[in-house]
This record gives structure tokens, C-alpha cells and sequence, in this order.
């Protein structure tokens, strides 16, 4: 779960996007390389500059020109770590494959574990979206999250920008289990995918994303719509700065969000997306700018790319 501003951050921070061979891939191979990133506007220094090697492989993420993100890959290209250096902390993501499908990552602090995904595939193959992730366990740290239980608005984890950038959802978390009873027990929650067949009936588009949190009681249904003429320039990079929206092969144009706790409904939320601009690469159109809206407060966020010719 998510905080909607910091959803569309880190969607817009991901890496670069590559298209696996096989729907079941998840190799980096990127076909339509980012540059750079502006928010708000295009005037200015960029917030996110993207750094690549003589094969073209992304080595470097810098943001605001402050933090830096590097790369390093395994040899058959799918990503093994992203390391952030800060001046109080260092910041690692590791990730686990098997058969170039990613099983695991985990996120640390000083070499600490303060969160987990465990990785689980639809491994019917008789299911069209056999290969693709069926569902994700999340391990949280308690000591990591706990002292933002009581003060969450005054507490803040950008002293950890990885973290913020990537996963982004530190003050619902820490909402969610501050508001439950359970607070001695172990925190994890279960994320659910289903897909949607899409133009061409090969699933590469996530229709549906359910997250609960079971001892919290707290069950999150996020669903999706599509611009099928559309695509996402960050497909094909899951969970390694992307998240889940490295899952969408086209660009969302609406999503609902609905929150239930105690099997009673909390709260309903919906976002618009809309797209302008136009890159070209491969025959496939992808935006040069992303406006978002939800109807929380009914304000655009206006995210601008620029594209390595």
C-alpha cells in the first residue's frame, strides 16, 4: 500500500524499462531508454539523471543531484543490487533469481534486514499467465517501523532515500499497524496479482493487485485501467525500482483503490491518469509527460521524461 503521490514518485524514478523475451523473462534488456526526469516542470535542472554504461546497461541513478543509486548486474543481465551510500546510512537491495525470475528481495540498512519479498509464481502451465507472480510476502522489521507509530507526521524515513524512492508506503505501514492490536506480533502483509489479457491475450497488463495485512485486519484492492495504444515506458523492470509498476505493458488511465478494515469499508479513492506527448521507438508510443489526479484533492502532479535517442 501506498501514499498516491509518492505511488506515481516511484513509478517515475524507476530505472529504464526493458521487454523481456518470453513473457515469463525478466531479463534487463531495455528498448526505450529514459534520461532524465522533471517534476512539476521541464524548465530546470532535471530531478533524476540516468547513467549508463559503453553497452548501454544503467549503472547510475542520480537524484536531485544528491543521492545516488548504483546498479551492478549478474552476468545474464538481471539486476543484483542497488546500493544508495548516505551520510548516515547505507542503503542495499539485493535480489534472488532462479531461471531469470526473481524470488526474492531484500531491503537493508547497514547491512541490517528491514524488509522482505518472497516471490510466488502461477505455476499452472496451463494458466495463460503461467510464470508471472501470483502473489508477494512482505516481511516488515518492527524495530525499523515502530518508532514512527506514534508520530508518523513528524517522523520521516527520507533519511533513507532508497527506501523512500522504491517503496515509498513507510507512513501507511506504519498507519496500518499502529491502528491494529497486534502490535507484539510478527508484521507481514500479502500482495495478490491478477491480470488483464490485454489486446493481444497475452496478460502482460495487471488488472487487479489486492494487499492485506491480516493482523491489521486491513485488506487494500487497487484496479486498473488501460490505454492499450499506449505504453509504459517502465515495463519490465519489476520490484527493482519499479515495484509493481513494472508489471503494466500499457499506460494506466484509472485506478480505484478501496480500503477495508474489520470487513468494514474505510475508505475509497480513485486516480486519473493522462499522457502527453509522444516518444516513438520500435513502432510503440510512449509519453513524454504523465499528469495525475486524485480525487482526494483534485491537484495534477506533472511528471516530465526525456528519452535517450
Amino acid at each position: 500500500m501506498k501514499k498516491y503521490l509518492l505511488l506515481l514518485v516511484a513509478m517515475l524514478v524507476v530505472t529504464v524499462s526493458f521487454h523481456s523475451c518470453k513473457p515469463d523473462e525478466e531479463i534487463y534488456n531495455p528498448k526505450c531508454r529514459i534520461s532524465k526526469i522533471w517534476y512539476r516542470s521541464e524548465v530546470g535542472s532535471p530531478n533524476e539523471i540516468y547513467l549508463y554504461d559503453q553497452k548501454g546497461n544503467l549503472e547510475e541513478i542520480v537524484v536531485d543531484s544528491i543521492y545516488s543509486f548504483k546498479f551492478t548486474y549478474n552476468k545474464d543481465k538481471t539486476v543484483s543490487k542497488i546500493v544508495h551510500v548516505g551520510v548516515n546510512y547505507t542503503e542495499t537491495i539485493d535480489f534472488q533469481w532462479t531461471n531469470q525470475l526473481v524470488d526474492k528481495m531484500t531491503y537493508q540498512v547497514d547491512g541490517n534486514v528491514v524488509l522482505d519479498y518472497t516471490f510466488h509464481r502461477i505455476d499452472n502451465k496451463k494458466d495463460k499467465a503461467y510464470g508471472r507472480i501470483d502473489n508477494i510476502e512482505v516481511m516488515y522489521d518492527r524495530d525499523f517501523y515502530e518508532p514512527y507509530f506514534d508520530d508518523i507526521t513528524n517522523r520521516s524515513l527520507k533519511q533513507h532515500p532508497l527506501y523512500d524512492r522504491v517503496i515509498g508506503d513507510y507512513e501507511e505501514v506504519a498507519k496500518v499497524f499502529a491502528n491494529s492490536q497486534a502490535k507484539d506480533m510478527k508484521m507481514f502483509s500479502v500482495k495478490r496479482f491478477t491480470y488483464d489479457p490485454g489486446k493481444h491475450k497475452k496478460y502482460e497488463n495487471v488488472s487487479q493487485y489486492v494487499e492485506e495485512f491480516p493482523i491489521a485486519q486491513t485488506v487494500v484492492t487497487h484496479t486498473y485501467t488501460y490505454d492499450l495504444s499506449s505504453y509504459n515506458p517502465f515495463y519490465g523492470l519489476p520490484f527493482a525500482y519499479a515495484s509493481e509498476d513494472g508489471y503494466y505493458l500499457n499506460c494506466k488511465t484509472a485506478e480505484h483503490i478501496e480500503t477495508v478494515i474489520n470487513g468494514q469499508p474505510s475508505k475509497v479513492e480513485n486516480i486519473t491518469y493522462s499522457y502527453d506527448g509522444l516518444h516513438y521507438m520500435n513502432n510503440k508510443h510512449y509519453p513524454r509527460q504523465f499528469v495525475t489526479i486524485s480525487d482526494e484533492n483534485n491537484v495534477p502532479t506533472h511528471t516530465y521524461i526525456l528519452y535517450k535517442e
